[in-house]
């Protein structure tokens, strides 16, 4: 179910990242918000970053 956590915590990184080196504290604040929603959708799912496939 956590579809993208991985994702919105590379995301956030790299945006919080740029945010710093330009001196954009909004974008810094913007992917460190991003990092934490994908904390959040990993911690909803188990851990897990993806669901196991069921069996038919």
């Amino acid at each position: 179910m956590a579809h993208g956590s991985g994702k919105d915590k590379i995301k956030g990184k790299a945006k919080e990242t740029l945010g710093k080196l330009t001196g954009d504290r909004r974008k810094e604040a913007e992917g460190e918000a991003e990092q934490a929603k994908g904390a959040i959708k990993k911690k909803m799912s188990g851990g897990h970053d993806r669901t196991p496939p069921t069996a038919p």
